[in-house]
């Protein structure tokens, strides 16, 4: 048996589909209206627990990376609570940041742009990809040691 095809095409403005009365609730529209709010707070509480963890946690020894380059800047990018600091420095010819804390940010006052570093860069979450400065030394002299914490 075929289906049956309707004698007319009805427009959804023509549709008998009975409206809501007023003071009871359209679920669907309701859970429409909610989603993307509930969507908004579990990104927010991820990203805050992420930032969170990379802020107070310790740097993982164990995926130390040593990279060398030149010194670029020194940058500061507003966060949401408080600003992230950023070391910038060269690599051939790509631009790399590194993120450092507000104490080491004074401590590379002192560097000038073009200046040679050496970087010992670690993460502080277990396979985060975000680097931070262990120790930032520039011609032989130590500026940044992590380790003295």
């Amino acid at each position: 048996m075929r289906r049956a095809w309707p004698d007319k095409k009805y427009k959804a403005s023509e549709q008998n589909i009975a409206l809501p009365k007023p003071g009871e609730k359209n679920k669907i529209h309701s859970v429409l209206v909610a989603l993307p709010v509930i969507m908004l707070i579990i990104g927010l509480v991820v990203y805050f627990r992420g930032e969170s963890a990379q802020n107070s946690g310790e740097p993982v020894v164990a995926e130390m990376i040593n990279r060398s380059g030149v010194f670029k800047s020194v940058s500061e990018v507003s966060g949401i609570g408080t600003p992230k600091h950023y070391l910038w420095y060269t690599n051939g010819d790509q631009s790399r940041g590194v993120r450092i804390t507000f104490s080491q940010r004074e401590q590379l006052s002192a560097l000038s742009k073009g200046d040679e570093l050496t970087l010992e860069l670690a993460p502080r979450v277990a396979g985060s990809t975000t680097l931070w400065a262990y120790r930032v030394s520039s011609d032989g002299q130590l500026l940044i040691d992590a380790s003295e914490r």
